[in-house]
């Protein structure tokens, strides 16, 4: 049995990807009350704050591990990916600007 494909705009995606990465990052702040949570919420405040942010950064950020990161850089470079991870490579140094990440998730 087929199922049934919707198609959302990727701009109507985008948007409310930051509405609810603005609702959460907006009021984290009430609701943390012990220090694992409070370090977790320092160090995506500090994220948000830069433009480019590093490999650890982007795993923090979308609660994803290191491996996973890998692998997406991994699946940018495949002709046939769909959506590649934007990412720069600065000589082995790799480097996502924030912006460009957030919409592209």
């Amino acid at each position: 049995m087929p199922g049934i494909e919707i198609e959302i705009p990727r701009e109507a995606i985008e948007q409310i990807t930051r509405e609810v990465l603005e609702s959460i990052l907006g009021n984290s702040g009430a609701t943390v009350h012990d220090e694992a949570a409070e370090r977790i919420e320092r160090s995506l405040k500090r994220i948000m704050a830069k433009q480019f942010i590093t490999i650890p950064e982007f795993a923090l950020l979308f609660n994803c591990s290191r491996g996973h990161v890998d692998n997406l850089l991994d699946q940018a470079q495949q002709p046939n990916c769909k959506y590649p991870l934007p990412y720069v490579d600065l000589n082995g140094l790799i480097q996502f600007d924030r912006l460009e990440v957030l919409e592209w998730a």
